[in-house]
């Protein structure tokens, strides 16, 4: 106890004495039992004149992990050296660029050995819940959302839109008194347009609504199987339209180009503008989607007509668009502006002195960057290079080649035959279409005004390699077969569709159902005996090789439209074809053969060599 402690420290009390003599001060042990020992005894003169001294001492700081930070303090004395030292590494990095001094080498560096650490946690636990709301709250939960930011404390914010049963009444009311304040407060004259999100709220709300009512014909664009009230079946040929892709921002618009994005295969962009020059207007580009096929996913002007456009296959958000005054333009479609962040002409040289009647993004090696190539019927077929802004170079400058023909000299019959060629006034070719090789990334075959095709190479810029006579009138479109890497296919006002061979200067077939230009033709992607055209009279005409040569496979007829262009979609059986007034028409092609990959280059040159052996007997 207590009492015996104090007893037996009363009665050591001459061992106490002995140590402070000795040591000339308190032992720090018996410091506690002296002072509990003063309630006992009585505090001599010869103790009082000792102080009594407790010293506390800082251990030795041992580090267990120990990493030098990369920072100094700004108010240290080693931040103005590490500013030095920065600015000296900032104008070596500035100097080094473009200059000859400087050499890329690369060193072998030993990594550091990583260590693997895992953690456990707690699972997140979620907790469902729910709550009632009624048509006129969601009308005004926008007000409500402007109370809460303009009157703070009114509102609990968005957690009090989902609340638990018990509290939704008087949440109800808080809900209520904020509007009748926000409504107190706010101009009576503002516009709902004004209110925040609601043009997207409503253009998803439109979106819902048309896919309801275009459900049936969404389910046949994907290729889907869909009951019929008819008796037709989907092994019968036929061409069915679906809908038209047509807004009050483009009626009265001529669709002068198509192109599908090459990530988005649904989203349609779409160039508006006059192929006349006496017609010539601002331009329009717009992005067309099945999600709304009333109106489009967004629009962008041009100062002139658009003539030609193409997505870029390695940049998928890049759009090439040529202008009919020579423009060559880049934009990038990720940011919504009607601004090109490259652009020929105002300062950049190269720009066509005539219309661009086409461009495409050519890729000539997996090692190679992605290029532009253009033609105009200035004559010019330019590649362009995106590394150092906008650089062009002439791949071909065209020019005209005369035709030669033969005629008999008088009327007697002995006459020999003589040779006559053309007189030009000109001797500059005027290009209106391209296409690359789909063997060969460095050859393509121009269409020029005068019905000629040459097959170039982007490694002669003088002569050509081959030129192709048949067509009598100007050639609107030539591509490249996707499956044999030597047909090609060319359609021109001459109201003809011509298959080539690209070892044979004539054409190999000819194919013609009516009297009007033929304004674009296009490679089925799925069937290589399978193409399909377009002609002013608004036919649109589906064509398989193996089948006849002499009357398309499918046709139909777009009344009061003059078809300008075509292109087939790449996942479904789909057909768009544009017209003068505006309208993008959406076809769907029922009934065709979709044979294996495989095989599909050995079909189309059985179809060609049956075909010309056919019209030799």
């Amino acid at each position: 106890s207590l009492e015996n402690m104090e007893e037996a420290i009363t009665s050591s009390g001459g061992e106490l004495e002995t140590h402070r003599d000795r040591k000339g001060g308190m032992r720090p042990e018996t410091l506690l039992d002296s002072t509990r020992s003063e309630k006992t005894r009585p505090h001599s003169n010869e103790e009082g004149e000792h102080d009594v001294c407790a010293a506390l001492r800082e251990s030795d700081t041992f580090w267990l992990l120990h990493i030098p930070g990369r920072c100094v303090a700004s108010d240290s004395s080693e931040a103005i050296l590490v500013e030095e030292a920065n600015g000296r590494y900032r104008s070596l990095v500035k100097w080094r660029q473009g200059s000859e001094l400087y050499v890329d080498v690369a060193i072998q560096t030993v990594n550091n050995i990583s260590k693997t650490k895992e953690i456990q946690s707690m699972s997140v636990a979620c907790i469902p819940n729910h709550s009632q709301v009624t048509g006129w709250e969601i009308h005004d939960a926008p007000h409500s959302n402007q109370a809460a930011v303009t009157h703070e404390g009114v509102l609990d914010g968005p957690s009090s839109l989902v609340s638990e049963n018990q509290n939704f009444g008087a949440k109800l009311g808080k809900r209520r008194e904020a509007q009748e304040v926000a409504a107190a407060n706010t101009n009576p004259t503002a516009s709902l347009l004004d209110l925040i999100a609601l043009d997207d709220a409503m253009a998803n709300m439109d979106k819902a609504i048309l896919q309801n009512v275009y459900h049936e014909k969404m389910l046949l664009y994907r290729n889907q199987q869909v009951a019929h009230k008819d008796a037709s079946t989907e092994n019968d040929r036929a061409i069915k339209q679906l809908w038209n892709f047509r807004s009050t921002a483009t009626d009265g618009r001529n669709v002068s180009c198509i192109a599908w994005n090459k990530i988005k295969h649904d989203l349609l962009v779409v160039g508006y503008g006059e192929f006349e020059f006496t017609s010539q207007r601002d331009g329009l580009v717009a992005f067309w989607s099945p999600k709304n096929p009333e109106f489009p996913e967004w629009t962008f002007t041009t100062p002139f007509g658009v003539t030609a456009m193409d997505f870029s296959s390695t940049n998928h958000n890049l759009l090439a668009v040529g202008l009919y005054d020579g423009t060559v333009s880049i934009y990038d479609v990720r940011a919504p502006t009607d601004k090109a962040i490259l652009e020929s002409g105002h300062g950049v040289p190269g720009k066509h002195s005539d219309p661009v009647w086409k461009v495409r993004w050519v890729k000539r090696g997996a090692d190679r960057d992605e290029t532009l190539v253009s033609i105009s019927t200035d004559g010019r077929v330019t590649q362009w290079s995106l590394k150092k802004g906008l650089e062009y170079i002439d791949l071909m400058k065209l020019k005209r080649v005369p035709r030669k023909t033969t005629v008999v000299v008088g009327t007697n019959s002995n006459s020999a035959p003589q040779n006559q060629t053309e007189a030009f006034i000109s001797r500059r070719g005027s290009g209106t279409c391209f296409d690359f090789s789909s063997k060969d990334g460095s050859i393509y075959v121009a269409g020029t005004e005068d019905g000629m095709l040459h097959k170039c190479s982007c490694s002669y810029s003088e002569q050509y390699l081959e030129s192709y006579f048949g067509h009598d009138g100007p050639v609107h479109q030539v591509r490249w077969s996707p499956f044999a890497s030597n047909v090609f296919i060319s359609a021109s006002a001459d109201w003809t569709i011509k298959l080539w061979n690209e070892e044979s200067t004539s054409p190999v077939i000819t194919f013609q159902s009516g009297n009007e230009q033929i304004s674009d033709v296009c490679w089925s992607p799925t069937n290589s005996t399978v193409f399909a055209s377009t002609s002013w009279d608004g036919q649109l005409e589906v064509w398989d090789i193996s089948k006849s040569t002499l009357k398309p496979m499918v046709s139909t007829t777009v009344l009061g439209e003059k078809l300008t262009c075509l292109l087939f979609s790449e996942t479904s059986p789909i057909i768009v074809a544009g017209g003068h007034s505006g309208i993008v028409g959406v076809f769907r092609l029922v009934g065709v053969d979709r044979p294996d990959r495989d095989v599909n280059e050995h079909r189309l040159m059985e179809a060609m060599a049956s075909n010309f052996s056919a019209r030799e007997h």
